[in-house]
Protein backbone atom coordinates (compact mmCIF):
# COMPACT_ATOMS: atom_id res chain seq x y z
CA UNK A 1 0.00 0.00 0.00
CA UNK A 2 1.18 3.51 -0.85
CA UNK A 3 -0.56 5.86 1.56
CA UNK A 4 -0.68 9.64 1.24
CA UNK A 5 -1.62 12.03 4.07
CA UNK A 6 -2.42 15.57 2.91
CA UNK A 7 -2.45 18.29 5.58
CA UNK A 8 -1.31 21.65 6.89
CA UNK A 9 1.75 21.81 9.14
CA UNK A 10 5.38 20.69 8.76
CA UNK A 11 5.30 16.96 9.50
CA UNK A 12 9.03 16.50 8.94
CA UNK A 13 10.01 19.12 11.49
CA UNK A 14 7.53 17.75 14.05
CA UNK A 15 8.81 14.19 13.52
CA UNK A 16 12.44 15.20 14.14
CA UNK A 17 11.50 17.27 17.19
CA UNK A 18 9.80 14.30 18.78
CA UNK A 19 12.78 12.07 17.92
CA UNK A 20 14.75 14.48 20.13
CA UNK A 21 12.04 14.18 22.80
CA UNK A 22 11.05 17.84 22.47
CA UNK A 23 7.56 18.89 23.67
CA UNK A 24 4.47 19.03 21.49
CA UNK A 25 2.94 22.42 20.64
CA UNK A 26 -0.69 21.27 20.72
CA UNK A 27 -2.51 18.41 22.38
CA UNK A 28 -2.24 15.00 20.69
CA UNK A 29 0.36 16.31 18.22
CA UNK A 30 2.95 13.74 19.30
CA UNK A 31 0.35 10.99 19.34
CA UNK A 32 -0.76 11.92 15.83
CA UNK A 33 2.79 12.07 14.43
CA UNK A 34 3.79 8.80 16.13
CA UNK A 35 0.66 7.11 14.80
CA UNK A 36 1.34 8.16 11.18
CA UNK A 37 5.01 7.20 11.47
CA UNK A 38 3.99 3.84 12.92
CA UNK A 39 2.07 2.97 9.76
CA UNK A 40 5.45 2.55 8.01
CA UNK A 41 7.33 0.43 7.01
CA UNK A 42 4.41 -2.00 6.53
CA UNK A 43 3.34 0.43 3.81
CA UNK A 44 4.96 3.39 2.09
CA UNK A 45 3.68 6.53 3.86
CA UNK A 46 4.08 10.01 2.41
CA UNK A 47 2.92 13.09 4.33
CA UNK A 48 2.35 15.97 1.93
CA UNK A 49 2.23 19.14 4.01
CA UNK A 50 1.25 22.70 3.16
CA UNK A 51 3.88 24.69 5.06
CA UNK A 52 6.50 27.45 4.79
CA UNK A 53 9.40 25.01 4.34
CA UNK A 54 9.52 23.35 0.92
CA UNK A 55 11.28 20.03 1.37
CA UNK A 56 11.56 16.34 0.51
CA UNK A 57 12.87 14.14 3.28
CA UNK A 58 13.15 10.43 3.99
CA UNK A 59 12.44 10.31 7.71
CA UNK A 60 12.56 6.54 8.22
CA UNK A 61 12.15 3.36 6.16
CA UNK A 62 8.90 3.77 4.26
CA UNK A 63 8.21 7.25 5.70
CA UNK A 64 8.62 10.43 3.67
CA UNK A 65 7.77 14.08 4.32
CA UNK A 66 7.16 16.55 1.48
CA UNK A 67 6.48 20.22 2.08
CA UNK A 68 4.87 22.55 -0.46
CA UNK A 69 3.82 26.17 -0.20
CA UNK A 70 0.17 27.14 -0.20
CA UNK A 71 0.23 28.49 -3.77
CA UNK A 72 1.37 25.11 -5.08
CA UNK A 73 -1.40 23.31 -3.19
CA UNK A 74 -3.99 25.44 -5.00
CA UNK A 75 -2.38 25.38 -8.45
CA UNK A 76 -4.08 22.67 -10.47
CA UNK A 77 -1.16 22.01 -12.82
CA UNK A 78 1.54 21.87 -10.15
CA UNK A 79 -0.47 19.82 -7.66
CA UNK A 80 -1.63 17.37 -10.35
CA UNK A 81 1.96 16.87 -11.51
CA UNK A 82 3.05 16.13 -7.95
CA UNK A 83 0.19 13.71 -7.27
CA UNK A 84 0.89 11.90 -10.54
CA UNK A 85 4.48 11.49 -9.41
CA UNK A 86 3.57 10.22 -5.93
CA UNK A 87 0.90 7.89 -7.34
CA UNK A 88 -0.71 6.85 -4.02
CA UNK A 89 -3.23 4.02 -3.88
CA UNK A 90 -4.90 5.37 -0.70
CA UNK A 91 -5.35 8.95 0.58
CA UNK A 92 -6.26 10.57 3.90
CA UNK A 93 -6.83 14.29 3.46
CA UNK A 94 -7.03 16.45 6.57
CA UNK A 95 -8.02 19.60 4.70
CA UNK A 96 -10.81 20.14 2.12
CA UNK A 97 -8.67 20.73 -0.96
CA UNK A 98 -10.97 20.19 -3.92
CA UNK A 99 -8.07 19.82 -6.41
CA UNK A 100 -6.73 16.82 -4.53
CA UNK A 101 -10.22 15.35 -4.21
CA UNK A 102 -10.91 15.77 -7.92
CA UNK A 103 -7.60 14.06 -8.72
CA UNK A 104 -8.42 11.17 -6.37
CA UNK A 105 -11.88 10.73 -7.89
CA UNK A 106 -10.56 10.76 -11.46
CA UNK A 107 -7.99 8.11 -10.58
CA UNK A 108 -10.36 5.99 -8.49
CA UNK A 109 -8.22 6.30 -5.33
CA UNK A 110 -9.97 5.39 -2.04
CA UNK A 111 -9.90 8.61 -0.02
CA UNK A 112 -10.87 9.52 3.52
CA UNK A 113 -11.62 13.19 4.18
CA UNK A 114 -10.87 13.74 7.90
CA UNK A 115 -11.57 17.43 8.35
CA UNK A 116 -11.76 19.87 11.25
CA UNK A 117 -13.75 22.57 9.45
CA UNK A 118 -17.13 24.21 9.80
CA UNK A 119 -18.67 24.77 6.36
CA UNK A 120 -20.88 27.77 5.60
CA UNK A 121 -22.16 29.54 2.48
CA UNK A 122 -21.76 33.00 4.01
CA UNK A 123 -19.92 34.37 0.97
CA UNK A 124 -20.60 33.92 -2.74
CA UNK A 125 -17.08 32.69 -3.48
CA UNK A 126 -17.19 30.25 -0.56
CA UNK A 127 -20.60 28.96 -1.67
CA UNK A 128 -19.20 28.26 -5.13
CA UNK A 129 -16.22 26.38 -3.67
CA UNK A 130 -18.54 24.39 -1.42
CA UNK A 131 -20.60 23.40 -4.46
CA UNK A 132 -17.47 22.11 -6.21
CA UNK A 133 -16.43 20.31 -3.04
CA UNK A 134 -19.86 18.71 -2.72
CA UNK A 135 -19.62 17.24 -6.23
CA UNK A 136 -16.17 15.75 -5.55
CA UNK A 137 -17.16 14.30 -2.17
CA UNK A 138 -20.09 12.33 -3.59
CA UNK A 139 -17.83 9.93 -5.51
CA UNK A 140 -17.97 6.21 -4.59
CA UNK A 141 -14.21 6.25 -3.84
CA UNK A 142 -15.00 8.43 -0.81
CA UNK A 143 -16.82 6.27 1.77
CA UNK A 144 -17.71 9.16 4.07
CA UNK A 145 -16.79 12.64 5.22
CA UNK A 146 -15.30 12.63 8.71
CA UNK A 147 -15.32 15.91 10.61
CA UNK A 148 -14.26 17.02 14.05
CA UNK A 149 -17.04 17.22 16.64
CA UNK A 150 -20.78 17.71 16.35
CA UNK A 151 -21.47 21.13 14.82
CA UNK A 152 -18.75 20.84 12.19
CA UNK A 153 -20.20 17.44 11.24
CA UNK A 154 -23.69 18.92 11.03
CA UNK A 155 -22.38 21.64 8.72
CA UNK A 156 -21.34 18.96 6.21
CA UNK A 157 -25.00 17.92 6.00
CA UNK A 158 -26.43 21.43 6.08
CA UNK A 159 -24.00 23.18 3.72
CA UNK A 160 -22.60 20.45 1.48
CA UNK A 161 -25.82 18.45 1.23
CA UNK A 162 -24.08 15.28 2.36
CA UNK A 163 -26.31 12.61 3.96
CA UNK A 164 -26.01 12.24 7.73
CA UNK A 165 -25.55 8.49 7.26
CA UNK A 166 -22.26 9.25 5.46
CA UNK A 167 -20.87 11.84 7.89
CA UNK A 168 -18.63 10.41 10.64
CA UNK A 169 -17.79 12.63 13.64
CA UNK A 170 -14.35 12.15 15.20
CA UNK A 171 -12.49 13.48 18.22
CA UNK A 172 -9.09 13.45 19.93
CA UNK A 173 -8.24 11.39 23.01
CA UNK A 174 -9.96 12.23 26.30
CA UNK A 175 -8.46 14.50 28.92
CA UNK A 176 -8.60 13.89 32.67
CA UNK A 177 -10.04 16.94 34.50
CA UNK A 178 -8.28 18.51 37.47
CA UNK A 179 -9.51 16.87 40.69
CA UNK A 180 -10.77 19.98 42.46
CA UNK A 181 -12.79 23.01 41.44
CA UNK A 182 -11.53 26.59 41.76
CA UNK A 183 -12.59 29.20 44.24
CA UNK A 184 -13.50 32.72 43.15
CA UNK A 185 -10.23 34.71 43.02
CA UNK A 186 -11.62 37.72 44.88
CA UNK A 187 -11.21 41.39 44.07
CA UNK A 188 -7.44 41.31 43.42
CA UNK A 189 -5.63 41.13 40.11
CA UNK A 190 -7.14 38.77 37.50
CA UNK A 191 -5.32 36.93 34.71
CA UNK A 192 -6.79 35.48 31.51
CA UNK A 193 -5.20 33.06 29.06
CA UNK A 194 -5.62 32.61 25.30
CA UNK A 195 -4.09 29.87 23.11
CA UNK A 196 -4.36 29.79 19.33
CA UNK A 197 -3.32 31.68 16.20
CA UNK A 198 -2.65 35.38 16.78
CA UNK A 199 -5.05 36.79 14.20
CA UNK A 200 -8.02 39.12 13.86
CA UNK A 201 -10.31 36.29 12.74
CA UNK A 202 -9.44 34.35 15.87
CA UNK A 203 -10.44 37.38 17.94
CA UNK A 204 -7.17 38.71 19.37
CA UNK A 205 -8.01 42.28 18.40
CA UNK A 206 -11.37 41.96 20.15
CA UNK A 207 -9.60 40.75 23.29
CA UNK A 208 -7.33 43.78 23.34
CA UNK A 209 -10.26 46.16 22.91
CA UNK A 210 -12.10 44.38 25.72
CA UNK A 211 -9.03 44.79 27.96
CA UNK A 212 -9.06 48.51 27.23
CA UNK A 213 -12.75 48.73 28.18
CA UNK A 214 -12.16 46.81 31.40
CA UNK A 215 -9.23 49.02 32.30
CA UNK A 216 -11.42 52.09 31.78
CA UNK A 217 -14.03 50.55 34.10
CA UNK A 218 -11.44 50.10 36.82
CA UNK A 219 -11.27 46.32 36.38
CA UNK A 220 -7.86 45.62 34.80
CA UNK A 221 -7.33 42.14 33.38
CA UNK A 222 -3.93 40.63 32.58
CA UNK A 223 -3.92 38.59 29.37
CA UNK A 224 -1.31 36.04 28.27
CA UNK A 225 -1.58 35.01 24.60
CA UNK A 226 0.19 31.90 23.29
CA UNK A 227 0.29 30.97 19.63
CA UNK A 228 1.81 31.51 16.22
CA UNK A 229 1.60 34.96 14.67
CA UNK A 230 3.23 38.37 14.50
CA UNK A 231 4.13 38.93 18.15
CA UNK A 232 5.85 42.22 17.37
CA UNK A 233 2.81 43.67 15.59
CA UNK A 234 0.38 42.59 18.30
CA UNK A 235 2.66 43.90 21.03
CA UNK A 236 2.72 47.24 19.23
CA UNK A 237 -1.07 47.26 18.95
CA UNK A 238 -1.40 46.56 22.67
CA UNK A 239 1.00 49.42 23.39
CA UNK A 240 -1.05 51.77 21.19
CA UNK A 241 -4.11 50.91 23.29
CA UNK A 242 -2.23 51.62 26.50
CA UNK A 243 -2.10 47.94 27.45
CA UNK A 244 1.64 47.28 27.62
CA UNK A 245 1.28 46.43 31.31
CA UNK A 246 -1.62 44.04 30.71
CA UNK A 247 -1.12 42.15 27.41
CA UNK A 248 1.69 39.62 27.08
CA UNK A 249 2.38 37.77 23.80
CA UNK A 250 4.30 34.54 24.39
CA UNK A 251 4.59 33.13 20.86
CA UNK A 252 4.55 29.34 20.52
CA UNK A 253 4.91 27.45 23.80
CA UNK A 254 4.84 23.70 24.62
CA UNK A 255 1.42 22.19 25.15
CA UNK A 256 2.40 21.17 28.69
CA UNK A 257 2.91 24.86 29.46
CA UNK A 258 -0.45 25.71 27.89
CA UNK A 259 -2.14 23.33 30.33
CA UNK A 260 -0.24 24.73 33.32
CA UNK A 261 -1.02 28.31 32.34
CA UNK A 262 -4.70 27.43 32.00
CA UNK A 263 -4.70 25.94 35.47
CA UNK A 264 -2.96 29.03 36.87
CA UNK A 265 -5.23 31.51 35.03
CA UNK A 266 -8.50 32.87 36.40
CA UNK A 267 -10.31 32.48 33.07
CA UNK A 268 -9.71 31.25 29.52
CA UNK A 269 -10.81 33.13 26.39
CA UNK A 270 -11.90 31.58 23.07
CA UNK A 271 -12.97 34.67 21.07
CA UNK A 272 -13.20 33.23 17.52
CA UNK A 273 -15.06 35.37 15.00
CA UNK A 274 -17.68 33.71 12.79
CA UNK A 275 -15.43 33.90 9.73
CA UNK A 276 -12.76 31.71 11.32
CA UNK A 277 -13.15 28.12 10.10
CA UNK A 278 -12.65 25.50 12.79
CA UNK A 279 -14.26 22.47 14.38
CA UNK A 280 -14.20 22.51 18.17
CA UNK A 281 -10.76 23.70 19.31
CA UNK A 282 -8.64 21.81 21.81
CA UNK A 283 -8.54 25.00 23.86
CA UNK A 284 -12.14 24.44 24.95
CA UNK A 285 -11.48 20.86 26.07
CA UNK A 286 -8.27 21.90 27.85
CA UNK A 287 -9.87 24.84 29.67
CA UNK A 288 -12.68 22.63 30.94
CA UNK A 289 -10.18 19.97 32.03
CA UNK A 290 -8.27 22.70 33.90
CA UNK A 291 -11.56 23.70 35.58
CA UNK A 292 -10.83 27.33 34.70
CA UNK A 293 -14.02 29.23 33.77
CA UNK A 294 -14.38 29.55 30.03
CA UNK A 295 -15.55 32.55 27.99
CA UNK A 296 -16.35 31.66 24.39
CA UNK A 297 -17.84 33.50 21.44
CA UNK A 298 -21.07 32.46 19.76
CA UNK A 299 -19.12 30.95 16.84
CA UNK A 300 -21.28 28.47 14.85
CA UNK A 301 -18.91 25.62 15.71
CA UNK A 302 -19.60 26.15 19.43
CA UNK A 303 -23.31 26.97 19.36
CA UNK A 304 -25.33 24.46 21.34
CA UNK A 305 -22.24 22.53 22.47
CA UNK A 306 -21.76 24.74 25.53
CA UNK A 307 -24.78 25.87 27.49
CA UNK A 308 -24.65 29.49 28.72
CA UNK A 309 -24.07 29.84 32.48
CA UNK A 310 -23.70 26.06 32.82
CA UNK A 311 -20.61 25.18 30.76
CA UNK A 312 -19.19 28.67 30.22
CA UNK A 313 -20.13 32.25 29.51
CA UNK A 314 -20.97 33.02 25.89
CA UNK A 315 -20.62 36.42 24.24
CA UNK A 316 -21.35 37.86 20.80
CA UNK A 317 -18.36 37.35 18.49
CA UNK A 318 -16.57 40.45 17.17
CA UNK A 319 -18.05 42.46 20.06
CA UNK A 320 -15.36 43.60 22.56
CA UNK A 321 -17.97 45.25 24.82
CA UNK A 322 -19.89 41.97 25.12
CA UNK A 323 -16.67 40.17 26.01
CA UNK A 324 -15.80 42.81 28.60
CA UNK A 325 -19.27 42.48 30.13
CA UNK A 326 -18.85 38.73 30.58
CA UNK A 327 -15.42 39.15 32.17
CA UNK A 328 -16.91 41.70 34.56
CA UNK A 329 -19.65 39.21 35.44
CA UNK A 330 -17.08 36.67 36.54
CA UNK A 331 -15.23 39.32 38.50
CA UNK A 332 -18.37 40.24 40.44
CA UNK A 333 -20.33 36.98 40.73
CA UNK A 334 -18.50 34.46 42.94
CA UNK A 335 -21.31 31.90 42.66
CA UNK A 336 -21.20 31.95 38.84
CA UNK A 337 -17.43 31.57 38.82
CA UNK A 338 -17.42 28.64 41.22
CA UNK A 339 -20.36 26.91 39.52
CA UNK A 340 -18.62 26.98 36.15
CA UNK A 341 -15.47 25.52 37.66
CA UNK A 342 -17.39 22.84 39.54
CA UNK A 343 -19.29 21.69 36.44
CA UNK A 344 -16.35 21.92 34.00
CA UNK A 345 -15.46 18.22 34.09
CA UNK A 346 -19.02 17.19 33.25
CA UNK A 347 -19.16 19.82 30.52
CA UNK A 348 -15.97 18.48 28.97
CA UNK A 349 -17.26 14.92 28.96
CA UNK A 350 -20.42 16.01 27.09
CA UNK A 351 -18.36 17.36 24.22
CA UNK A 352 -16.88 14.06 23.08
CA UNK A 353 -18.65 12.41 20.17
CA UNK A 354 -17.72 9.93 17.47
CA UNK A 355 -14.63 7.89 16.72
CA UNK A 356 -11.22 8.64 18.16
CA UNK A 357 -8.95 9.86 15.35
CA UNK A 358 -6.55 6.91 15.20
CA UNK A 359 -9.50 4.49 15.37
CA UNK A 360 -11.04 6.30 12.39
CA UNK A 361 -7.89 5.99 10.27
CA UNK A 362 -7.34 2.34 11.27
CA UNK A 363 -10.91 1.45 10.34
CA UNK A 364 -10.70 3.19 6.97
CA UNK A 365 -7.39 1.53 6.07
CA UNK A 366 -8.80 -1.91 6.90
CA UNK A 367 -12.02 -1.31 4.95
CA UNK A 368 -11.79 1.69 2.57
CA UNK A 369 -14.80 0.43 0.63
CA UNK A 370 -17.05 0.29 3.72
CA UNK A 371 -17.91 -3.37 3.09
CA UNK A 372 -18.50 -3.93 6.82
CA UNK A 373 -20.83 -0.92 7.15
CA UNK A 374 -18.56 0.88 9.62
CA UNK A 375 -19.52 4.27 8.15
CA UNK A 376 -23.22 3.94 8.90
CA UNK A 377 -22.52 2.44 12.34
CA UNK A 378 -20.41 5.46 13.33
CA UNK A 379 -22.30 8.09 11.34
CA UNK A 380 -23.88 11.32 12.54
CA UNK A 381 -27.28 9.73 12.02
CA UNK A 382 -26.38 6.95 14.47
CA UNK A 383 -24.26 8.65 17.15
CA UNK A 384 -25.27 12.31 16.90
CA UNK A 385 -28.05 13.81 19.03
Amino acid sequence: MTLLFFQYGDFGTAFRRFQLDEPETYRDQRRSVDYVAGLAPDRVVTVLSICDRPHREELAPGLRSIGIRREEAFDRTRLTRLLDELNPDTIVTRTPNRLLLIWAVRHGIPTLPAFADTFANNRIRRAFRNLQLRVALKSPVIPCVANHSLNASRSVVRTLGYPATKVVPWDWSRLTPEPTAKRWPGQGSWRAFYAGPLSEDKGIGDCLKALRLLKDRGRPLMLDCAGAGDVVAWTAQAKALGLSDLANFLGMIPNTEVRQRMIAADLVLVPSRHGYSEGLPNTIYEALAARTPLLVSDHPAFTGRLQPDRDGLIFQASNPAALADMVERLMTEPSTYERLSQEAGTAQNRLYIGMEWTQLIDTFLKDPGNKTGWVEENSLAKVGP
